[in-house]
């Protein structure tokens, strides 16, 4: 496989349609990258002319990068790294190191971009003196609030690649960056690999032998949910007195408008099949052909209630009563039992753990015991509260806590964990009788935090993690929420980032998570 070696660059043309694949063979090393069309050489690739037209100083899979005649030059098509690269920073000249202290020569992407140009287009017209700014492919370089520049070593692992296709006929260079003075490559500059891939992805020339790039194996599963409240939010857990037709409106939207624009998202993702939607019974009834078309979509159908009611708002006569009718419905629209529950606003208490162990559920994804592992539904007496009218002495003792090892002589139910913080319901949805929502929270937040809970457990979660996966990731959407027009955009990035990171992630159904999970305890268990 060809190689950019350790502070050289290498040029060489592409055609329109083949694609660029460069491939950070030993991690943490900087490319920077040009483009220029070798009928014109005014017509290049240019990172301001892509920062105003993308409006954005990030890419993502499925950018196009344009030319300094703002036409499209190349699309970003695959990223197996977080996606962190600069579209800012210039490229390193003598000037550069001579300004942090160099005494003498400094290999530069500037001099090695003008020889590589030069040995192998000769007849190519380029001002000694000039060069555009390069897309710095790996490169980090952190933006703070104040509008200041960091330097960060990259986050680039061994072996992650990017792939990169041309729009039309083009002389690519590419520079190893030597930079060495700052942590630009995490340390010493090594070599990178790289390969000219026809469209279809075989190799440009017989010379080049497309081999798997080095990579380090992840499995990381998303369960990706979608809660479809709708009208049935209104009713239970949300009830109140003031209720009215503007409410209960909102809960219409998403039976009739939020699912079919979260569908179609989806799909688009190729992920409608992946994933799993729990409807309440009322939402299936009062919505039959939306909740009929996400289960032809392919998509698991699991409980959440029958009127999102609150579990303190029933009997446990009245819990048990719902439940078998939510079974019921779930069955009639699918033709089996649903294996999997979820408690409307997470409202859960010991008899429901109960009653779904009776009915032999697979999983419930209710508590909060983890937050990216399963585990094991604990059979946990209830915490008594503290009664204040009582002697200190009376509460000044430890709660029992239950184990979470395999559930010997009773039926292993599956805890998928959840929580507040992976939904978009409580930020970004006004609720006018409920005291903690808000409602005008920016997308950008809430997705930025996504990303980072993600980004830590990319980095750590492996070290609770076992064979079944290194960590599952859950999120929560509502079609009340999410697709509302100025939300889903948001949704539709991060799924795309999520999916930028390759064939170590894996969107799943809940119940195929909980199938594995559990078949891996069995077996660690010796129970199989």
């Amino acid at each position: 496989m060809p190689r950019i070696q350790a502070r050289t660059a290498v040029a060489f043309q592409v055609k329109a349609g083949e694609r660029i694949r460069v491939i950070n063979t030993f991690g943490k090393q900087v490319v920077d990258f040009w483009a220029f069309n070798p009928d014109d050489p005014h017509d290049f690739l240019s990172m301001v002319h892509c920062r105003t037209i993308l409006r954005k100083v990030a890419l993502e899979n499925g950018d196009i990068l344009y030319s300094s005649r703002r036409k499209p030059m190349l699309t970003l098509v695959e990223d197996t790294t977080r996606g962190v690269h600069d579209m800012i920073w210039s490229a390193c000249d003598k000037e550069r190191y001579r300004m942090q202290g160099f005494q003498g020569y400094h290999d530069n992407c500037t001099d090695s971009m003008h020889k590589a140009l030069k040995d192998n287009f000769p007849q190519f017209p380029m001002a000694d003196d000039w060069l555009p700014d390069p897309l710095n492919l790996f490169m980090n370089i952190a933006i703070d609030h104040h509008g200041g520049l960091d330097i960060r070593v990259p986050t680039s692992e061994k072996g992650q690649h990017v792939t990169i296709q041309a729009e039309k006929d083009l002389i690519i260079v590419m520079s190893s960056c030597p930079q060495d003075l700052d942590p630009v490559n995490g340390g010493t500059p090594t070599d990178c690999e790289y390969q000219v891939l026809e469209a279809s992805g075989t190799t440009h020339s017989a010379t080049l032998t497309v081999a798997p790039a080095p990579s380090t194996a992840r499995k990381i599963k998303i369960a990706l949910s979608v809660d479809f409240d709708a009208v049935s939010h209104w009713l239970g857990t949300g009830c109140h007195k003031d209720n009215n037709m503007a409410d209960y409106s909102s809960g219409i939207f998403a039976g009739q408008v939020g699912v079919y624009r979260l569908l179609n998202l989806f799909k688009k993702h190729g992920i409608a099949d992946k994933m799993t939607w729990f409807i309440p019974g009322h939402t299936a009834e009062t919505f039959p052909d939306a909740a009929g078309t996400v289960f032809e979509a392919g998509a698991e159908i699991a409980l959440h209630g029958y009127s999102h009611e609150g579990i303190y708002q029933m009997t446990e006569e009245q819990e048990r009563d719902v439940l078998l009718k939510c079974i019921d419905v779930a069955t009639k629209l699918t033709g089996r039992k649903p294996r999997g529950y979820r408690a409307p606003m997470y409202t859960i208490r010991e008899t429901t753990v109960k009653l779904l162990r009776e009915h032999g559920f697979l999983y419930d994804s209710s508590l909060m015991h983890h937050d990216s592992q399963p585990y094991f539904t604990p059979s946990d007496p209830p915490i008594k509260p503290i009664d204040w009218s009582q002697p200190a002495s009376s509460w000044l003792q430890p709660s029992t806590i239950a184990s979470q090892a395999y559930p010997e002589g009773q039926h292993p139910l599956v805890e998928l964990p959840c929580g507040w913080y992976n939904e978009d319901m409580m930020p970004m949805m006004y609720l006018p009788h409920l005291a903690n929502s808000m409602g005008y929270v920016s997308t950008h937040t809430v997705e930025q935090m996504w990303k980072d809970k993600f980004m830590w457990l990319l980095e750590n979660g492996s070290l609770e993690g076992n064979e079944f996966a290194d960590f599952i990731f859950p999120i929560l959407v509502h079609p009340d929420v999410t697709g509302l027009a100025h939300i889903i955009g948001m949704v539709d990035r991060f799924i795309s980032w999520l999916k930028g990171f390759g064939e170590s992630v894996q969107f799943c159904k809940c119940e195929d998570i909980a199938t594995s999970w559990l078949e891996t305890q069995q077996k660690l268990s010796g129970k199989i």
